[in-house]
């Protein structure tokens, strides 16, 4: 009777190694990333890109099963998964974000056969408008020969569909050209210079000229 009460005692001490052999051999395969942050400048105005690598650590192959991102405004280069790496073999993705006129954040999910979901922070900075800048450039032929002595020129400058001319600059004698650049986008001018003689008398105003801004 004594023997046969050691009997389900032996059968206990034998299976506890076994059970610990299998949570050994659950836990070979394993992954490093070269990075858990990414950061990209969005004031590039373009898409930019970064590599991120993934690495099989472990003594056992891994599988690269899924890439979550969760937001659209990143996204990464259109791998086909799964993909299987050997112990040592590395996988290289390229994450790409889309400017945006807001700083944007998000994160990147990696869900492989090797441990819990590992997850990657992404940050983008807003984008900088580049202004657009507009201006009018105008040339006229000074006075002929004989006219009265001139000092200076005036520019006079009035809006489309108005009749009200405002001098808007001035320049010597000695050059008949003239740079504006005080417009407006989508607007339309109408230009005229008139001569200015010793004695701060003006002439006739010129020919006009309208000019559109874009």
């Amino acid at each position: 009777m004594k023997n046969q009460a050691l009997l389900p005692l032996a059968a206990i001490l034998i299976a506890t190694p076994l059970s610990c052999g299998l949570s050994q051999a659950q836990s070979t395969s394993s992954i490093k990333l070269s990075t858990t942050a990414l950061s990209f400048n969005g004031s590039s105005g373009n898409v930019s890109s970064q590599p991120l690598t993934i690495t099989s650590t472990g003594r056992s192959s891994v599988t690269i099963q899924k890439l979550s991102f969760s937001s659209t405004d990143f996204s990464d280069s259109s791998l086909s998964l799964p993909v299987t790496l050997s112990s040592g073999q590395s996988l290289t993705v390229h994450v790409s974000a889309h400017p945006a006129s807001t700083a944007q954040t998000g994160s990147l999910t990696i869900t492989s056969t090797a441990n819990d979901p590992t997850v990657v922070s992404l940050s983008e900075t807003a984008t900088t408008p580049q202004p657009v800048s507009h201006s009018a450039s105008l040339t006229w032929s000074a006075p002929a020969s004989g006219s009265d002595s001139v000092d200076s020129y005036e520019v006079n400058r009035a809006v489309s569909g108005s009749t009200q001319f405002s001098v808007i600059g001035t320049t010597t004698a000695a050059s008949t050209a003239y740079t504006d650049t005080s417009v407006q986008a989508g607007k339309t001018y109408i230009y005229a210079v008139r001569s200015v003689d010793e004695q701060g008398a003006t002439s006739n105003p010129s020919n006009t000229i309208t000019l559109a801004i874009p």
